[in-house]
């Protein structure tokens, strides 16, 4: 048996709208505040509705499971009556039928029910005998916001408006009405979807910076911060070095060498320093993320992105950053922790039990692929690589 909705009507007994029905720049400005915020779509359907005079608002995913998609707002339809279309009734929707069947589900439909569907054949349906008057629902008005074409949009998506049953059906003018206002409608919904997109891409973004064994901070021109991973957290957490990072309460209050570096940095001047004593060292990597550009101050700064990496743990994440960026073998690559240590050549072969003439030839390779002639200038120059390269070979970067 399909499941029957329970549904209680919040607003049975009061006015939609609390003066009066709501103007068309009420719904044009409820749509906009939507934007960027999955919640408000609730409230901007609210508005439809009273605008509409509707019981019922709903904006969904065609499908299967659509109450679980990723994006669903209603307004007056219970969890219930989502439910039981969401896990069965879709299926027997009369009136999606019709409309896809006709040809009439694309991007820009607009439409009542008594458009593509004659009442009696509704009315004598098992989905609105066992369904649509439990909700209570009858007349429709909608418009089709996505119809699945194009990938880099909404999957498809619809807004419904319905009044229940013995009421007087949407006239032809609410076709017009809504007509008017689609291009609200879709330009609203097209912005949201974009603002969620990119708001899933930084978040999968994220999640991959907090899989790096070493700390990665993105500060803003005027080093408000903006993200820090788990590493950097971690790190700035540590007793030892947190007075030397400083905290993260909107921004690192950075002092001394560490300060220098990110104002620099902001001008457009990476660089590395190395902070702490011998055993509490960590080593710390400054780099612009763009062309430094004039902000609304007036300055010329750009974004920085701050490397915090702890010497005792050898990170071969942030290492890989810098050996895939100039190309390096494996065993050029090997000397970097220890320049980073600012290690002699006499020490590095020491440490890696080899000739101190290898190291040196080694370093020369190093220098010659950075276009650096000693240590130093090679740790300054690996704070300002450039973030937009690709490696086309290696050893061989091109600027996008």
């Amino acid at each position: 048996m399909p499941p029957t909705p329970l549904f209680v009507h919040p607003t049975a007994n009061r006015p939609l709208w609390d003066s009066g029905r709501a103007t068309r720049d009420d719904l044009i400005y409820a749509l906009y505040e939507a934007v960027g915020d999955d919640e408000r779509w609730n409230n901007a359907l609210r508005v439809f509705a009273s605008h509409f005079d509707a019981n019922i608002s709903m904006l969904v995913v065609a499908g299967k499971g659509q109450r679980d998609k990723s994006f669903y707002a209603a307004f007056n339809m219970s969890e219930a009556s989502a439910r039981a279309y969401s896990d069965y009734w879709w299926e027997h929707d009369v009136m999606l039928q019709a409309v896809v069947q006709k040809g009439y589900f694309q991007r820009g439909m607009v439409a009542r029910s008594t458009d593509f569907l004659d009442p009696d054949e509704l009315r004598a349906s098992a989905y609105y005998q066992e369904f649509m008057q439990h909700m209570p629902a009858e007349h429709y008005l909608g418009c089709v916001l996505s119809d699945g074409s194009n990938a880099s949009l909404a999957p498809p998506m619809y807004l419904s408006l319905f009044r229940p049953p013995g009421s007087v059906d949407f006239t032809e003018c609410d076709v017009t009405a809504l007509a008017a206002l689609y291009p609200h409608v879709h330009r609203a919904f097209e912005l949201h979807w974009q603002h969620r997109t990119a708001a899933e891409q930084l978040r999968v973004f994220h999640q991959s910076l907090d899989g790096l064994d070493f700390g990665v901070v993105f500060m803003g021109p005027t080093l408000q911060l903006h993200h820090a991973n788990t590493a950097a957290k971690k790190m700035m957490a540590r007793p030892d070095w947190a007075p030397l990072l400083g905290g993260l309460q909107g921004r690192i209050m950075a002092k001394g060498k560490l300060e220098e570096l990110l104002q620099s940095c902001a001008l457009g001047h990476g660089g590395s320093i190395s902070l702490g004593e011998d055993n509490k060292r960590v080593f710390v990597m400054a780099l612009p993320l763009a062309a430094p550009a004039q902000t609304p101050a007036g300055e010329t700064r750009t974004s920085v992105m701050l490397m915090l990496i702890d010497p005792q743990q050898r990170p071969d994440a942030a290492l890989d950053f810098v050996v895939r960026a100039f190309g390096l073998s494996k065993a050029e690559a090997r000397l970097l922790p220890l320049l980073f240590e600012n290690q002699t050549p006499a020490d590095i072969a020491l440490a890696l039990d080899v000739k101190i003439s290898t190291v040196r030839s080694q370093l020369s390779a190093v220098f010659a692929k950075t276009g650096t002639t000693r240590q130093q200038e090679l740790i300054r120059l690996l704070g300002t690589l450039p973030p937009i390269q690709r490696i086309d070979k290696p050893g061989l970067l091109r600027k996008l």
